[in-house]
């Protein structure tokens, strides 16, 4: 792929109406910062780009972000990203299982993830060759790695890191 997108889920609420941990809403602060998030990823994303998102209350409220304005751009440019939810970025996922479903030889392809710490920095540190717990990634971030091929070798860089507040 010629570009990984991790953007982890912004603040939620401690606790949830049933009780499970995937149930968990955004916080009012973090539906503020997924809304600025989306807004900057919004005018940066290349148009090939492929949404997979977590199944969890919070990262759904966070795509939903960028959604809202990927509906409205669309009446204008058609430009819509297709989205998938996946099991492989859940709270209860692995790195190994992330990393064998992201993985190909598409270098035109661009992923944006929607997911959860500490698989998300895991998955950082391991593309780019760091200890395991390297890469943080705060609540509402997102991480822009890219890849390119490097005498005969596939090289991933830090393309760039954005927070919500910044």
């Amino acid at each position: 792929m010629a570009n990984l997108i991790l953007w982890r889920h912004a603040d939620a609420e401690v606790d949830s109406v049933t009780g499970k941990d995937a149930d968990r809403a955004l916080s009012k602060s973090g539906l503020k910062d997924a809304d600025r998030m989306a807004k900057w990823l919004h005018q940066h994303l290349p148009e090939n780009t492929e949404i997979l998102c977590s199944p969890a209350r919070r990262c759904l409220e966070t795509l939903a972000a960028l959604q809202q304005l990927d509906e409205v751009d669309a009446q204008h440019l058609g430009k819509k990203y297709p989205v998938q939810v996946v099991d492989f970025l859940s709270v209860d996922s692995t790195v190994q299982m992330i990393v064998k479903n992201v993985a190909n030889d598409d270098s035109s392809r661009t992923l944006l993830l929607i997911g959860h710490q500490p698989n998300l920095g895991r998955v950082i540190a391991k593309l780019l060759g760091m200890n395991e717990g390297a890469s943080v990634v705060k609540k509402g971030a997102v991480w822009w790695l890219r890849q390119r091929m490097m005498v005969g070798q596939y090289q991933t860089y830090l393309y760039a890191v954005r927070n919500p507040r910044d």
